[in-house]
């Protein structure tokens, strides 16, 4: 996602510049249109001053000389706009200040002409134009102005092809940005769907490691972990009373409690048997803290079913059984990329069991081991011993305990429970 949102910053800032590009192009164009306008603006002037100068010496009429005054003033108008055109020009800038030197000694040659003209001196002035030195003034004037014309069009060219080169550039650059990020996408897409798939068959704490190839989990490993058996009792009661639609319904949200719960506490649920659950708590990697989060999360599954209860929603109370311990097990993923799937194995998947099953003996919801006890240290639950026999189908004797969330304990509550006569955590 990150390398994903960086390209697309590069690609817009990439455009930006390759139409900041563009526009300096489309200025450049803009510019020599404007000085090419402007000279010639100045050209016309200057003939229409020496066209109404050359009608007046010929006829003596001072309407020609509107012309006359009016070709100065826009001379002098036009000349300020080439100022501001080119002032960061310095090349054009000297041919423009020869271009006014130029233009300033043919007004005065024109003007000259017909203040003598005006004074009588007919003769005088006509033989001052006769004498050429103000055509040589207009050709070099023309010549000047062709010249600055035809340096704005090289400047024009030169620029549009800097451009042209620099926004070749940069559009090549966004097509591959592009089409890096059409394969990110593609690779993502892929990778998503992947991690989809895998997320089917995988509880979704594992997805990320197995999808980024870890080999530990692939190839399987011993480790430390804290195993949590849950079994619902009196599920088959249950299935008497609810249609197969609402059946679902039920297991689905009871489900749903389990695997919250599990999540707060750090928990990874193994898999569902039917109306039981096997929670892992220490992967993906083990904690100092696996067993105060799997005691904690057994505490707190048992406050959510009897507020469950509570509602009334199914009529028959649910009663559930955890059995806690922890040890050593080996945890694996087996199968391919059809079909993956999670295990954990280990005699300590079986004490968990045993420690489930005894619930109904011994009437209580939670059993946990010692080893769960000492493993969780500092833990808030109440503890009481219930035996120190052999589990059902072993002959190693162990102590284990009730466990009881002190938030729910009365000053009898505890013998209340051990005798099996809570309304909603009494054996099957």
């Amino acid at each position: 996602m990150i390398v994903g949102l960086a390209v697309i910053m590069a690609m817009l800032a990439i455009a930006v510049g390759a139409f900041t590009y563009q526009q300096r192009g489309i200025e450049a164009v803009r510019h020599a249109l404007a000085v090419d306008g402007v000279l010639g603006d100045v050209l016309s002037a200057v003939q229409d001053a020496e066209t109404g100068q050359r009608g007046y010496l010929l006829t003596g009429d001072d309407a020609f000389l509107q012309p006359f005054r009016n070709g100065k003033v826009m001379v002098n108008r036009e000349i300020v706009k080439l100022h501001e055109l080119l002032r960061e020009e310095d090349g054009q800038r000297l041919e423009l200040d020869k271009l006014i030197r130029v233009i300033r000694s043919k007004l005065d040659e024109l003007g000259s002409t017909v203040e003598m003209h005006r004074a009588g001196e007919i003769d005088a002035s006509r033989n001052r134009v006769r004498e050429g030195v103000g055509r040589q003034l207009m050709d070099e004037i023309r010549a000047i102005v062709g010249s600055m014309k035809e340096h704005e069009g090289e400047l024009m060219e030169r620029r549009q092809e800097a451009v042209s080169r620099v926004a070749l550039l940069i559009w090549g650059v966004l097509a591959a940005l592009a089409v890096a990020v059409v394969l990110f996408g593609m690779s993502a897409a892929r990778e998503a769907m992947r991690r989809r798939r895998l997320s089917r068959f995988l509880p979704y704490e594992l997805v990320s490691r197995l999808a980024d190839d870890d080999d530990s989990l692939r190839n399987g490993r011993r480790q430390q972990a804290v195993i949590s058996f849950v079994d619902m009792r009196g599920s088959t009661a249950i299935a008497e009373r609810l249609d197969p639609h609402q059946l679902s319904l039920f297991l689905s949200a009871y489900r749903r409690r389990v695997m919250r719960l599990a999540r707060a506490h750090g928990g990874v649920v193994d898999k569902f048997i039917g109306d039981g659950a096997l929670i892992v708590f220490g992967l993906p990697e083990p904690g100092p803290d696996d067993a105060a989060r799997a005691v904690a999360f057994a505490c707190d599954l048992v406050e959510v079913i009897a507020r469950w209860n509570a509602k009334g929603e199914h009529g028959v109370p649910v009663r559930i059984g955890v059995g806690l311990h922890c040890g050593e097990v080996f945890s694996g993923i087996i199968g391919e990329d059809a079909r993956y799937e999670f295990t954990v194995l280990g005699d300590t998947v079986n004490v968990a069991a045993r420690l489930e099953q005894a619930t109904k003996t011994f009437g209580v919801p939670i059993l946990a081991s010692e080893a769960v006890r000492a493993a969780a240290g500092s833990s808030e639950a109440i503890w009481r011993e219930v035996s120190r026999q052999p589990l059902r189908g072993r002959e190693v004797a162990m102590a284990y305990y009730a466990v009881e969330n002190p938030a729910r304990s009365g000053p009898n509550e505890a013998d209340t429970t051990s005798a099996g006569a809570t309304a909603h955590l009494s054996p099957a």
